[in-house]
């Protein structure tokens, strides 16, 4: 009956240290919220027309990110405002065009996958990767495009810029 006693005892300590010990701890993610201005000599367009200024300005909440670029190449400057979130599928319009896209961490990036159609209406998929380097200063934006036509990697690297004074 003792040793009963002492197996009941041992199994409901276990049992309540396992119930108070807490769950595993929340995974945290960067915050790429800034104004990021593109590097051209850091910078990779492949066989695109590498833009003469891109500024990126992100305002990230959580798992949600809001991007605002400027792009000037020539004598044409362009605006896109997107909006990307891992708990649901977004929808944005990207240089005149619907676009679907469905975000997600991997590790410290933020990557995203968007459907959309070319200008002349074929299929058009782009994986957009997010990283932040450890000092928080440098964000590298890796793009993979694949079209009908093939597939091409581009890569973008931005400097953090100070606001204000």
């Amino acid at each position: 009956m003792r040793l009963k006693n002492v197996v009941a005892s041992f199994l409901l300590v276990a049992c309540v240290t396992w119930a108070q010990e807490p769950s595993a701890p929340a995974v945290t993610h960067p915050d790429f919220s800034g104004r990021w201005r593109m590097q051209k000599d850091k910078s990779d367009f492949g066989t695109f027309k590498m833009p003469d200024i891109v500024v990126r300005i992100i305002d990230q909440h959580g798992d949600t990110m809001n991007v605002h670029t400027v792009q000037t190449t020539g004598e044409r400057t362009s605006t896109v405002d997107a909006t990307y979130s891992t708990d649901s599928v977004s929808k944005n319009v990207l240089n005149n065009r619907d676009a679907t896209s469905k975000a997600f961490w991997d590790g410290p990036a933020f990557v995203v996958h968007t459907d959309m159609k070319t200008a002349k209406n074929e299929d058009e998929q782009i994986e957009d990767r997010y990283d932040l380097s450890n000092d928080g200063q440098t964000l590298t934006m890796t793009s993979h495009v694949v079209t009908a036509k093939g597939d091409a990697t581009l890569r973008m690297v931005c400097n953090r810029e100070k606001v204000g004074g």
